[in-house]
């Protein structure tokens, strides 16, 4: 109790009620974020996990380390795993602190933050590299704007979630630096030595001295129109707002490409958005789209998120896989093309896919974008995360091994484990939103919420679990509209409010508009059916790589196509950590195993695992032409490493194999 009263009074002193910016967008959001101090006591495995990477990633990872190195600032190679690590950090122990009421991390979420603000040169710079390596031609590396785009958004969230003004003062003086240097009549953004029309539809390689790698055409450098933009919201001051629109206007002339345009021959469905220039960079695009997304509502362009929303409608139907991940090689493909293994599903992209995707959910209120995320998180998010130390993998592919070495689950650090850590301390803000008196819950993970006027508990251990109920636990009457986000993928969904049944419709919000008080209940089912489901557009596929090493492919005929076991959202994989009944470990998935998709799986009652979600299902398999049963698991579960009774493997090892994607016996 003692503990309590302190952090509550220690949060008392660093947070606002509400931080109000000098907001003067002329479009607002549709459904608002609730501050994530409001939602409490996370339960079940998705609660577990998110403590996991509080508990053990956060607090364990050595980033005093890593700000030593930034306030050194004596870095000029082209290395982004070292700068990459402290804005990150800073966002995800701040916010995560405030969620769970952790004390401990809180305070040393300053004590970082502090540090970092302290050794800010007075022009403005924070990020590391050497001064002696920095000049007026030369202000920035050529990674700085990727690096300090998340440096920008912790000082910026940091204020927003507590009111520290030293934060965005430190924001405002990097913003000035830029400006600074970059703009009309000053340095540009450009990807190679090629300059306006010399540079038009030339491929080129290699890395740039200001818009990091030159095969990104420039988009790593424009990608800090989402934080300017941000900056802009809070302060209303118009440089940042014009600096951010300078940007998105050269986007065109930079690229060589004319990718910003031709965004509207994606939005009209003429053009795939691979097709924009020859490389494109899932992670980079979508920071950019969120900047993009921003000075819609700053200005109320709507071909802004008109080219925003085309490029992502046409990403989730070619190039989304089952599990909600997207990338290839950490960039899209052409056509349908999404590999089952190799370095596909790179974490970062999830983060930023994830939160592109919760901005067009708060901008437009459709719960597409709800679904989108539910899939994601349910199945690839944790899929990332090592289940004992909380490290994210570089790539999850649906078909791969673990823990594996390079880009398994322990590498780096790097750019992919500090954005898992990021986007699972983000995850509470995507639970729950309000706009004036409605309400909507858009994810229904088991937690509390504690609202101003209204407060609730989701109970029950869904997605596991198809039943839930939300217990409303208001001290007061007060009248509000909740909206239930039903699900599209749930054909027959049933929902009664104090035991009268309403009618809810799939792939809408079911509006309940009355008077709340303590003790009225919302039953949620939502029934979950199992099926077999066929891979669509299915191929062998052939790598080829760019001159700077990015890994190309091409697609080659193939009349074998596999199957995937599903239960409503969850997607299930056979993974070999669960079948020490198969005797051999790393058995290779799609060589060795046939299914046969006329049996249906049964549920295992009782999960005999400890530890993962369920409900596990057994089915039956033939292994190197031999007869036997196999357990199938929800792929969320591959972070699951090592057998919980036996000897670890060697973390460099590819002890276990898993795989979504399972070929049919009589195929």
């Amino acid at each position: 109790m003692k503990k309590t009263i302190i952090f509550s009074l220690l949060l008392a002193w660093v947070m606002p009620t509400i931080v109000h910016a000098q907001n003067k967008n002329k479009i607002g959001f549709l459904e608002k974020p609730v501050q994530v101090s409001s939602v409490n006591d996370i339960e079940g495995f998705f609660g577990d996990r998110i403590a996991l990477n509080r508990e053990v990633y956060l607090k364990d990872f050595p980033i005093d380390k890593y700000v030593d190195f930034v306030v050194a600032r004596q870095h000029t190679d082209w290395d982004w795993t070292k700068a990459e690590q402290h804005g990150k950090w800073v966002e995800s122990a701040y916010l995560s602190a405030i969620q769970s009421g952790d004390e401990e991390l809180l305070v040393k979420a300053k004590a970082v933050l502090k540090r970092i603000i302290d050794s800010q040169e007075d022009e403005g710079y924070v990020g590391a590299t050497a001064k002696s390596y920095r000049t007026a031609e030369r202000p920035v590396r050529g990674m700085d704007a990727y690096e300090l785009y998340f440096v920008f958004h912790a000082f910026l969230t940091v204020y927003e979630e507590t009111n520290n003004k030293d934060a965005l003062v430190a924001a405002e003086n990097l913003a000035d630096y830029y400006i600074k240097y970059f703009g009309p009549g000053k340095l540009e953004f450009w990807p190679s030595d090629l300059r306006y029309p010399e540079n038009k539809n030339k491929e080129v390689a290699g890395t740039s001295d200001f818009a990091g790698h030159s095969v990104h055409y420039s988009w790593e450098g424009t990608l800090l129109c989402d934080p300017m933009a941000r900056l802009y919201e809070l302060t209303g001051n118009k440089k940042y707002l014009d600096w951010s629109q300078w940007l998105v206007n050269n986007i065109d002339k930079w690229s060589g490409w004319d990718s910003f345009s031709r965004l509207d021959s994606v939005a009209e469905g003429t053009l795939g958005v691979d097709e924009l220039q020859p490389y494109v960079h899932s992670h980079t695009f979508h920071m950019n789209f969120m900047g993009f997304l921003r000075l819609y509502q700053i200005t109320g362009d709507e071909s802004l998120l008109r080219k925003v929303v085309g490029a992502w409608n046409d990403i989730r139907e070619r190039q989304m896989y089952i599990t909600g991940g997207v990338s290839v090689a950490e960039h899209y493909e052409y056509n349908y093309v999404k590999p089952l293994s190799g370095n596909v599903v790179e974490t970062c992209a999830t983060m930023s896919w994830m939160q592109l995707t919760q901005l067009l959910l708060q901008l437009t209120g459709d719960t597409k974008y709800g679904d989108a995320i539910e899939r994601l998180m349910i199945n690839h998010v944790f899929a990332a995360q090592d289940c004992e130390g909380g490290v994210c993998r570089y790539h999850t592919a649906p078909n791969g091994d673990k823990p594996s070495g390079g880009h398994g689950f322990f590498h780096g650090p790097d750019c992919c484990t500090a954005s898992g850590h990021r986007i699972i301390s983000l995850l509470p803000t995507f639970l729950y939103a309000e706009k004036g008196n409605e309400f909507f819950i858009n994810q229904y993970i088991p937690s509390n919420y504690k609202g101003e006027d209204l407060s609730f508990e989701v109970e029950g251990n869904y997605p596991e679990s198809e039943d839930l109920s939300i217990n409303i636990s208001t001290d007061k009457k007060v009248r509000k509209t909740i909206n239930l986000r039903i699900p599209s993928w749930c054909s027959s969904p049933k929902v009664s409010v104090n035991g009268k049944a309403m009618e809810a419709t799939p792939g809408t919000y079911l509006k309940i508009s009355r008077r709340w008080s303590q003790g009225d209940k919302i039953d949620i089912t939502f029934p979950m059916e199992t099926q077999w489901v066929k891979r669509e557009n299915h191929s062998n596929y052939v790598t080829s790589r760019l001159p700077g090493g990015e890994i190309m492919y091409k697609e080659e005929e193939t009349d074998q196509v596999p199957y995937a076991f599903v239960r409503g959202p969850i997607v299930y994989a056979l993974d070999m950590v669960w079948n020490k009944q198969v005797n051999n470990d790393d058995v290779n998935i799609e060589q060795d195993i046939r299914i046969d998709i006329s049996e249906e799986p049964t549920m295992v009652d009782n999960n005999p695992f400890q530890s993962i979600l369920g409900p596990v299902y057994k089915t039956k398999a033939l292994y190197k032409g031999s007869e036997t049963d196999v357990f199938l698991t929800p792929f969320t579960n591959i972070g699951q490493w090592y057998r919980p009774d036996d000897q670890k493997p060697q973390k460099t090892a590819e002890a276990f194999t898993y795989g979504i994607w399972l070929f049919n016996e009589t195929e």
